[in-house]
């Protein structure tokens, strides 16, 4: 091991933040190819919108099964078998769109088993970075996985345009199954002492209930998570749906709109490298400052500012949700105990896309009754205002990573918690 290194000194994290970048890839590229495969069957817009509730339904769904699974069984065995089975799923859809004998029901069928699929990946994943690096490195580790996550978006999605244009929907699944594939051979490379396993019978309802009590034992965690549900809600889908809308009717076209995605993707990535290093000493507090940043492009964009100019704002507020997901993960690695943090990760990520679906699905119809400008200034009020609110919580106002000397001493207790 190759201290001076650092995160990337570490033979089995190079594998897996290796496995995470081709992954994450292959999950950039499919949005574009399943789309057009469902409108070259049926052109229809409302099938595309099945066709993507179908994964994100079935994923939000089986979320804690997944938590629970990746608490009792290797996490490397889970991540690795939901890569094989995605590699299946997506092969499939593949050959029957390649062969010309897809029929847009099995195309849901199949996006329904990819999101159960992919359920079983996520907490696996956050539970796993831990076994992987020192403490002392923990946040580095988790930074560059968000690095690899928002490196991965443009490359993927360009990736997929250019398949899908070239030669076609079928053959960017088969690409989309190729990652996979990788993923599963990089994360059969690691190589792990087993970590200690409880020998009581599995019962399902009672290990929900304790990763349930892991979840709440601290405020800050249910809180925060609580908040940030409300926040796609409320601040983010509106700006996501109605920003296009607004971006072609009043701020010259598609090419505005592309200039503030661009924004907030530039800031993601410069949050993800800023996590490398920056430790904010008052955690969350800093946190919850830098999200109440995200108003500014809501505001803008109710005001029909320029492009350039809310692009801007969505630079820091890609900034933002990228450096403040990088000390998010970093904080339930420090403190949940190893053998709940699938389980607390996966109440977590479903706590936070709960609403989404919700969010993109009202944020139209309720724009149309109280107006776009309205409906994305009181997203921006919202964050302000609650953001204040949740702050000055003790526990939350209280709350401090561990420097990394003192993460590596603590490590063991918190393990045996």
């Amino acid at each position: 091991m190759n201290v001076r290194a650092g995160a990337l000194g570490e033979r089995n994290f190079r594998y897996l933040v290796s496995a995470r970048t081709i992954s994450f890839f292959g999950t950039n590229l499919a949005p574009i190819a399943v789309a057009f495969a469902v409108l070259d069957l049926t052109d229809s817009a409302t099938d595309v919108g099945i066709a993507f509730a179908c994964w994100t339904l079935a994923q939000i769904s089986t979320l804690l099964v997944g938590g629970v699974v990746a608490d009792r069984l290797p996490r490397r065995v889970v991540m690795l078998t939901s890569d094989s089975a995605n590699l299946l799923i997506r092969a499939t859809m593949g050959v029957l769109l390649v062969t010309g004998n897809a029929h847009v029901w099995e195309l849901f069928v199949l996006q329904a088993l990819g999101g159960a699929a992919t359920a079983f990946y996520s907490p696996a994943s956050t539970g796993l970075v831990p076994e992987t690096v020192r403490p002392a490195v923990l946040q580095q580790a988790n930074a560059l996985m968000g690095i690899a996550r928002y490196l991965a978006f443009p490359l993927g999605a360009a990736a997929g345009g250019a398949i899908v244009a070239t030669i076609g929907s079928g053959y960017a699944l088969l690409v989309d199954a190729a990652t996979y594939g990788t993923s599963a051979l990089l994360l059969s490379r690691i190589h792990l002492s087993g970590r200690p396993r409880t020998t009581s019978t599995p019962n399902f309802v009672r290990e929900l209930r304790e990763g349930w009590q892991a979840f709440t034992q601290h405020t800050w965690v249910w809180l925060l998570t609580g908040w940030i549900s409300l926040y796609f809600l409320i601040t983010y889908a509106p700006f996501f749906v109605l920003g296009p809308y607004i971006a072609k009717n009043s701020l010259g076209g598609a090419t505005s709109w592309a200039i503030i995605v661009t924004g907030e993707a530039i800031g993601s990535l410069a949050g993800a490298f800023a996590g490398i290093r920056l430790r904010p000493r008052r955690t969350m507090v800093s946190i919850g400052g830098l999200f109440t940043v995200t108003a500014l492009q809501c505001v803008l964009l109710a005001a029909h500012a320029p492009a350039p100019t809310i692009g801007a704002a969505a630079v820091l507020a890609g900034f933002a949700f990228s450096f403040g997901t990088v000390i998010w993960d970093t904080a339930l690695q420090q403190v949940i105990a190893p053998d709940k943090l699938s389980r607390v990760s996966a109440y977590n990520w479903m706590g936070a896309m709960v609403f989404l679906p919700a969010g993109y699905a009202v944020a139209g119809p309720v724009a149309s009754v109280i107006g776009m400008s309205t409906s994305l200034w009181i997203g921006a009020i919202w964050i302000v205002v609650t953001t204040a609110i949740v702050i000055s919580v003790r526990d939350v106002r209280g709350f401090r990573l561990q420097p990394p000397q003192a993460a590596d001493e603590l490590a063991p207790a918190i393990a045996a918690s």
